[in-house]
């Protein structure tokens, strides 16, 4: 391989890892499951368009989250390796192409898809940077505020299909944004020590000797089963759906109880990984009910 070329790959492998590609790749999903349920007719420069530009801001904000927490980044364990804690990529430079694709991705949104989903684009990155970002220091409400800009892509999906809200959209979003809640806190009680290396305090309270953590995971895991049951009563998938939902959420529900009767760094791991197994099966059968079975 030439010079030009290992030099080409390292710098691709510093922007991947600087966007958070492989993350990406899940807002991606959403984002095309929401398209997929609100579409009558696939237009592929469309979907193009709303990928493409999903990713660019995605990518964008999460740079741009690691341009802002670099110091706090080479503090922790799970980050310090990231190209800016090791110098591999300048704050200046990262700080130019975050914005680069945050600004291309709005712009691609707005003139390939519509002004909607763009506006929503633009609201995801600012909800993320100045509100999430800034509040993760001091309250653990910011997992709160996070889920706010996670529960946006398929919203996306839906206005890029239809260019306009409804309940189905909204629907959508809620779901999204209650499944963040116990998969962010179980891996935030995973990584609470690193985390507070970091100056991060980001549970109510220590989840291994108190319940108010585990309490909430409990609580937001068994509100995400009722919302995919009452999905289908707003035409949001049928039959098939419903006892998906019911499996799956039924599964989270327990995870989660066994976290909260038997508190381990194993049993959080668990509940986390259930979680990241959940929102893609669950979006999958829903557009196998609706596709398949509408």
């Amino acid at each position: 391989m030439s010079t030009f070329a290992t030099t080409y790959k390292n710098q691709l492998s510093l922007y991947l890892q600087l966007g958070k590609f492989r993350l990406c790749t899940l807002v991606l999903f959403t984002t095309l499951a929401g398209y997929g349920l609100g579409v009558n007719k696939w237009e592929l420069f469309e979907i193009f368009s709303l990928l493409l530009g999903t990713l660019l801001t995605a990518m964008g904000a999460n740079g741009l989250n690691q341009w802002w927490e670099r110091d706090r980044d080479a503090k922790m364990a799970r980050t310090r390796n990231r190209p800016l804690p090791l110098g591999k990529l300048s704050s200046n430079h990262a700080l130019f192409i975050t914005l680069s694709w945050s600004v291309s991705g709005i712009t691609l949104l707005f003139v390939g898809v519509n002004a909607l989903t763009a506006y929503l684009a633009a609201l995801t990155i600012v909800t993320y940077l100045f509100i999430y970002t800034p509040m993760k220091p001091y309250s653990p409400l910011a997992i709160l505020a996070g889920a706010i800009p996670g529960a946006i892509p398929p919203m996306m999906g839906w206005t890029a299909a239809t260019n306009s809200f409804s309940a189905q959209a909204w629907v959508l979003g809620c779901l999204l944004f209650l499944w963040q809640i116990p998969h962010f806190m179980s891996l935030a009680a995973v990584y609470r020590e690193d985390y507070a290396k970091g100056g991060y305090y980001l549970l109510p309270d220590n989840p291994e000797v108190e319940h108010v953590t585990r309490s909430i995971i409990v609580i937001f895991s068994l509100a995400l089963l009722g919302i995919t049951l009452l999905a289908p009563s707003i035409g949001l998938g049928k039959r098939f759906f419903f006892f998906c939902a019911l499996f799956l959420g039924g599964g989270m529900l327990y995870m989660s109880i066994k976290f909260y009767t038997n508190y381990s760094i194993d049993n959080a791991r668990k509940m986390f990984r259930a979680s990241i197994i959940y929102i893609p099966a669950l979006m999958i059968f829903l557009l196998i009910d609706e596709r398949l079975f509408g």
